[in-house]
């Protein structure tokens, strides 16, 4: 008998050597709060998952929302997460919900998931279940489980909400180089341009880090010099007061106009030479 039992623990010893070893973590009910951090500009619905780090949707001006993890130590490996839905211990009799697998990260944010994984957590989370991830850790063979917890989270979901509708339609990486072409030996702004421009002037409205803007008009080499060059000047005048017109600080504008000496493009042929008539306006951050 005692030789049976060796040879258990023996095998025991073996097999747990081959088995990934987990810790689970999750906020418990007297800690589990969603926090909401509201503004044009992003969105952020989180919460904070006691010794790991913390889970949370988040959008930014001009993009979907996401559904990331991030922990406090960074995970040495890529790898596959697991993905389930599970009920609290209090409501008995639902059986958890395998949604699939999915590719994790190395780094502090193992998960970071597009706007198809972030619209079904919310479903759940508002009918009170509970997202569930089986993930890499921060050892050879270690898997972590982090339950997203559902409780207190319908007021701060109505926030949330309402803070991606009134999120910001564009962010500084789609606005800081736009260009506006014009029709032949035409200056004035069309509709089109200008609603371009709204969205540049409104987005200086609410990132403070933006310091500078330069205004640079453009022509192709149809007709003369001269006139190319006054051309190009009234193009850039053009965009620059619609700029102050609509808000924007005359000290953070900068404008130069260089007639036909700087095309994009060689003026070779009639679709070139629309990409050279041109109005390319550029925003700096401090």
């Amino acid at each position: 008998m005692a030789k049976l039992i060796s040879l258990l623990c023996g095998l025991c010893l073996i097999a747990g050597t081959q088995i990934a070893y987990s810790h689970d973590y999750a906020a418990g009910l007297e800690n589990s709060a969603w926090n909401l951090d509201p503004a044009p500009l992003r969105c952020r619905l989180w919460q904070a998952v006691p010794r790991y780090g913390e889970v949370g949707f988040e959008a930014k001006s001009g993009e979907e929302q996401r559904f990331y993890v991030e922990s406090e130590r960074p995970v040495v490996a890529k790898g596959n997460a697991d993905i389930k839905v599970v009920a609290p211990f209090w409501r008995p009799g639902i059986e958890p919900k395998e949604l699939g697998s999915v590719k994790s990260a190395m780094g502090k944010r193992p998960l970071n998931l597009g706007k198809e994984w972030a619209d079904r957590f919310l479903d759940e989370l508002q009918v009170g279940l509970s997202p569930s991830f089986l993930i890499m850790g921060w050892h050879d063979n270690h898997r972590v489980e982090v339950d997203v917890s559902a409780v207190n989270f319908q007021d701060a979901y109505l926030g949330y909400m309402s803070c991606l509708a009134s999120l910001y339609p564009a962010n500084f990486d789609q606005l800081k180089n736009t260009t506006v072409n014009f029709d032949t030996d035409k200056w004035r702004l069309t509709k089109a341009m200008k609603e371009r421009l709204d969205l540049i002037a409104g987005y200086v409205s609410l990132d403070p880090e933006v310091n500078k803007i330069f205004v640079h008009g453009h022509t192709d080499s149809v007709g003369r010099r001269g006139h190319n060059w006054e051309l190009s000047r009234l193009r850039s005048k053009a965009v620059m007061d619609y700029l102050m017109d609509k808000g924007v600080e005359p000290s953070m504008l900068g404008m130069n106009y260089w007639g036909e000496t700087r095309p994009k493009v060689k003026n070779s042929n009639v679709k070139n030479k629309a990409i050279n008539r041109r109005v390319y306006v550029s925003m700096v951050k401090s």
